[in-house]
């Protein structure tokens, strides 16, 4: 299995130079001009942000690196036994307290009888 960072390059950079084919296609059947400003001249322009975000990516820095962690399967299969270890020690905790606020709240009412 991959890492997802690599996966995640790998798409945004496949998307970018489809920008650039979209925008070379356009260009050479006459939709797009050099020197107007069209609506198609976005094309390159996500390209290059998606090209910069792919890299950015495989650097591991950028807005999408948390997103899209570089780990292997162990790292992954390690960091999701500690997040699940962390949960039940947490429901473990909150448990004990309402045992224990339970205790409580019984014995104040046998005080009262």
């Amino acid at each position: 299995m991959s890492k997802p960072s690599d996966s995640a390059s790998t798409l945004l950079l496949g998307t970018g130079m489809g920008c650039f084919l979209i925008t070379g296609i356009g260009l050479i059947q006459g939709r797009m001009e050099f020197n107007t400003l069209t609506v198609g001249w976005l094309f390159p322009i996500i390209g290059v942000l998606l090209l910069v975000l792919s890299k950015s990516i495989v650097s591991g820095s950028g807005p999408l690196a948390g997103t899209f962690p570089d780990e292997d399967d162990e790292m992954l299969a390690e960091r999701v036994r500690s997040e699940i270890e962390t949960t039940a020690k947490d429901a473990s905790v909150g448990s004990a307290w309402a045992e224990l606020e339970a205790a409580v709240l019984e014995s104040e009412l046998n005080e009262e009888e």
